[in-house]
Formats: structure tokens, sequence, C-alpha cells
């Protein structure tokens, strides 16, 4: 028969000693895994929630996360998912097998992953098995920084794609594949990070952040990812329209990215230092933006069936959801402020 499954918490009774101290027993299960012995210190914290936190501080314990894929069991199309699935898990050792070895098909297969993942490198392998680690830990990378970095990539992005319409040049975008990966690698990178401050308490206190505010810069990470993969969208309808066409970008649609550029940097900028009225103006400028839009596409549906008003819409779209993934943006941004700035009342 197999192990019973363990108890994730067990209720204890409080004593009095000396007539003016509580204490309370430690499980000794814990103790032991812990590796910790008489007089051996522990910390106790006193949580916002009003919870006590109890950390091994002297343990001489370590613990790492390590995946096993079996390559053989998994269909070809899918094992990438389940590389990042590991890689997102905060797996320190990627472990993968193949009972018939590996062809260069998997190998580039990996070489894709290990360039889409941050601070991964392949540390062992033989003709059936291959390691991968993670070199880095996720408490040294500041979240806030790897989130400026997406900003920057989205923003110079749209920038060089106006640049391409209204010069014709193309050459603006020859690296947008080059960036759009960026994006998505630091939305992999982040996206694991904040799993693993979920997870543990000494990365939450390493990266300064509580569980609920790592939460919400998830939400942050995957709207600028999509805000990205629209300015990537908006880079190929301009390189596959052609370089020699020029498009006047003081009209509609284009004419609202300028407008777009600034709110969302008024919303970056309100990530690390909290300015709410900053972030109400440019949520409300947002909503208007995506109404001009709207009015602006069933504008263009109704007047004309050309292959221009078809390619104006799908700018137009792009530009709209982009406006919208903004407007999500400022609504994180609020509940993170109203939810610094709540008390918690204690009832008795």
């Amino acid at each position: 028969m197999g192990q019973p499954p363990r108890r994730k918490s067990e209720v204890r009774r409080l004593q009095l000693t000396g007539g003016s101290t509580y204490i309370v027993s430690l499980p000794k299960r814990w103790v032991k895994e812990h590796g910790l012995v008489a007089k051996d210190q522990i910390r106790v914290e006193w949580r916002p929630s009003g919870n006590l936190r109890i950390i091994p501080e002297t343990s001489a314990i370590s613990r790492r996360r390590e995946v096993d894929l079996a390559l053989d069991e998994i269909p070809p199309k899918l094992a990438i998912d389940h590389l990042i699935a590991a890689y997102l898990s905060g797996a320190g050792i990627i472990r993968i097998r193949s009972k018939r070895g590996f062809d260069s098909k998997d190998r580039k297969l990996l070489r894709r992953f290990i360039s889409i993942g941050r601070g991964i490198e392949i540390v062992n392998e033989n003709d059936k098995m291959i390691e991968i680690e993670s070199l880095v830990s996720a408490g040294s990378l500041p979240i806030h920084s790897s989130l400026n970095r997406m900003y920057l990539l989205v923003r110079t992005a749209l920038k060089d794609v106006i640049e391409s319409l209204s010069t014709g040049d193309q050459s603006y975008l020859e690296d947008i594949n080059d960036r759009e990966d960026e994006v998505d690698a630091l939305r992999l990178l982040i996206e694991r990070q904040i799993g693993q401050i979920l997870e543990s308490a000494y990365i939450e206190d390493s990266a300064g952040l509580s569980r609920w505010e790592a939460s919400e810069l998830g939400n942050i990470v995957r709207t600028f990812e999509r805000m990205g993969d629209h300015v990537y969208t908006l880079g190929q309808l301009v390189v596959n329209r052609g370089s020699v066409t020029k498009v006047d970008v003081n009209v509609l649609p284009f004419s609202l990215i300028p407008s777009w550029l600034r709110a969302l940097k008024e919303l970056n900028s309100n990530i690390k230092r909290p300015n709410i009225e900053e972030v109400h103006e440019a949520k409300l400028q947002l909503r208007r933006n995506m109404k001009i839009l709207s009015d602006f596409e069933d504008e263009k549906w109704g007047g004309s069936n050309t292959a221009d008003a078809i390619y104006i819409n799908r700018c137009s779209e792009s530009i709209r959801r982009l406006c919208a993934y903004a407007s999500d943006m400022a609504e994180i941004l609020l509940n993170i402020h109203v939810h610094k700035n709540s008390n918690i009342v204690v009832y008795e």
C-alpha cells in the first residue's frame, strides 16, 4: 500500500508557561525534515494578515525542484509546451529522457527552448538523457527591471512601426521577430519568478514583494505580452504591405498611437511609484480612444470593401486592442493601489 497523504496542517494547543509566556510545540516531522535540533534558531514573522510564519533559520537542508520528461511519451508538437511548463514550475533541473536517443530535430527543439529561457544551460548529457539546469537565482533578478525591459521593447517596436509606415522604409522592422521573442522570453522569466515567490517565503522576502502583489504583477506581465503581440501584428501588416507604400500617420487610426504611448508611459511609471491621478487620467483617455477607434472601424466597413479599407481596419483593430490591454493594466494598478492602502480591522 502507498504512503498515506501528508496532512497540510495540524491543530496544536497553546500552553502558558511562567504565567506570562504562551508557547506552542512544533510538529516533530517538520523539525526533522528541516534538519533542526534543540536550541537551533527559527524565525517567527508576523504577516500582514495576522498569521505567523515560521522559518527554519539555521537549517542545513536545501531543496530544489526537479522535473523528468520522457520525450518518447510526448506528442512532438507539444514537447516545447512541456519544456516551458517545467521551466515555469521553477525547476532547478529539467531532465529529458529518450529511449531512442536524440536526433537533430530533438536537439533543435532543445536549442529553441534554451534560447527562450533565461539562465538555463545543458549541464550533463549522454545518448539517452539530457539535463538542463537553471543557473540563476530567482531572487537575484528584480521583477520591476524585467517589467521595464518589456515596456521598452513594446514601446520602441511600436515607434519603429510608425517610422516604417511614414517613410516606407522596412529596415526599421528588420529585428521585429527578435524583439517579439525577447518579450516572450521575459514573460516566461517573470512568470517563473512569480511562481517561486508564491511558493517560497525566502524568495518572497528577497524579491521585496508580497504574494498578493506578485500575483497582480503576473497579470501585468501577461498584459505586456499581449500588447507585444499586437505590435508584432502591426509590424507584419507593414512588412506584408510593401516597402514603397507610405501611410499618413497623422490620420486615424494611427494618429492615436502617440496618445497610447503617453498613457502606457504613465502606467509603467506607476508600477513602482503609484500616482493614482495619473492612472485615472490614462484609463479615461484610453477609453476615449477605444470609442473613437470603434466608431472609425464601423464607418470603414460601411463605406468601402476595398483592400485598403480592410488593411486599415486590421491596423485599427490592433491599435484598439493595445488601448484595451493598457486599460486592463490601469485596472491592475488600481487593484494594487487599493490593496496597499487598505486596513486590516480586527473584530473580537
